[in-house]
């Protein structure tokens, strides 16, 4: 990939990229809509993943073209009246987030490729702005710190585009390693890394129904889970117990109760998988996997029916230890953890069985833990 970014660059430019940054998509092997609560994510960097090659042009301007839309867009670092609302918005608000923060910013002339699905539920929008993050740090010539790096594309999202998202997407796509999943306690950022089983692959299953958390019911989920905070007089759900919740559940309403059930009994299931990734147990990760798709189905009722019948006819195939959706849901991915051996029969099964049933082609393909955000050319 570097050397075809390279190419098409000084044919869209007519110069050399100074900088080349990459960064990864992303599955989650569970605990998801916790992270805007405080919670757990166990995430994971995968093989797809987002590229950008840029050049100063020492103007007040970024010009920005994107092979995977086809468009050419552009925007102003000095002036931020302008907000756009294509794929550039992210980039943008990136921008305008480090500058709100005190950072330098320089024009530059930018080319991205990548491999991640747009609307795959796999974060190309959290790549697009770890790879814009890296790409100013660059040119502006500031220090490169992912997570702080991270937070900025997160208040880029909740400030600039209106997504009230955790940090889960942008901080993996920063710090990612290689062979390594990644517990991610979202109140501090503590991290503990944790390979997969052994002999083990994590197989991802996209349904090609798109989805976009912009315009989703993703913020009303948030505000969901705010009410159930507030109804216990806590900060987040993070400050209550299961205990205390079981015993005045009742007194809730009742979509607030399976908002806030799932969340709590989310948080302790990524605990969990971290003792079975430990102690070396796919079978418990994989019974895990499960039990948190069958409560994103029916407490937070973020999944769809192609996702249940994708993660179904996984787990009739054998060596598929587990699967649930992936993302914030209502489309996107789902993903499986499954014995080595029986991986490639296992992918081929499941797109036929979910091809069957929907009428729709699945893309489905293997994944190694991959790194983070890098400097590819520097």
């Amino acid at each position: 990939m570097l050397n075809q970014i390279i190419a098409a660059f000084k044919d869209t430019y007519g110069a050399d990229p100074e900088f080349v940054v990459r960064s990864p998509g992303r599955v989650n092997l569970i605990g998801e809509h916790t992270d805007y609560n405080d919670g757990f994510v166990f995430p994971m960097g995968i093989v797809y993943d987002q590229w950008l090659a840029i050049r100063k042009n020492g103007t007040d301007r970024v010009n920005w073209y994107s092979k995977d839309v086809d468009s050419n867009d552009s925007f102003s670092i000095s002036d931020f009246s302008e907000k756009k609302k294509s794929w550039i918005q992210f980039p943008q608000g990136v921008a305008w987030a480090l500058k709100d923060y005190g950072y330098p910013l320089a024009g530059f002339d930018g080319y991205s490729m990548g491999t991640i699905p747009i609307g795959s539920g796999l974060s190309s929008s959290a790549a697009l702005e770890l790879v814009g993050c890296a790409a100013f740090s660059r040119a502006a010539g500031f220090a490169w710190d992912p997570v702080k790096m991270a937070r900025i594309s997160r208040i880029a999202d909740n400030r600039w585009i209106g997504l009230n998202n955790g940090i889960m997407d942008q901080l993996i796509s920063a710090i990612a390693e290689e062979g390594k999943a990644i517990l991610i306690d979202c109140r501090d950022l503590h991290t503990q890394k944790f390979p997969l089983p052994d002999g083990t692959v994590i197989v991802v299953m996209n349904t090609n129904v798109k989805h976009s958390l912009i315009g989703s019911a993703y913020n009303d989920r948030h505000e969901e889970c705010m009410r159930g905070a507030k109804a216990f007089g806590v900060d987040s759900l993070r400050d209550l117990s299961i205990e205390r919740f079981e015993r005045d559940a009742d007194d809730l309403d009742p979509v607030i109760r399976k908002r806030v059930r799932h969340v709590l009994s989310e948080n302790r299931r990524a605990l969990e998988a971290a003792k079975a990734m430990d102690s070396d147990e796919p079978e418990r990760l994989g019974q895990l996997m499960d039990e948190s798709h069958e409560s994103l189905r029916v407490d937070f009722e973020v999944s769809c029916p192609e996702l249940d019948i994708m993660t179904e006819e996984a787990r009739r195939q054998r060596g598929c230890y587990g699967a649930r959706m992936t993302g914030g849901g209502f489309g996107g991915s789902a993903v499986a953890l499954v014995k080595k051996e029986f991986a490639e029969e296992m992918m081929t099964k499941t797109a036929i069985g979910y091809e069957r049933r929907t009428g729709k082609k699945a893309t489905v393909f293997m994944t190694q833990a991959c790194k983070g955000t890098s400097f590819e050319l520097n």
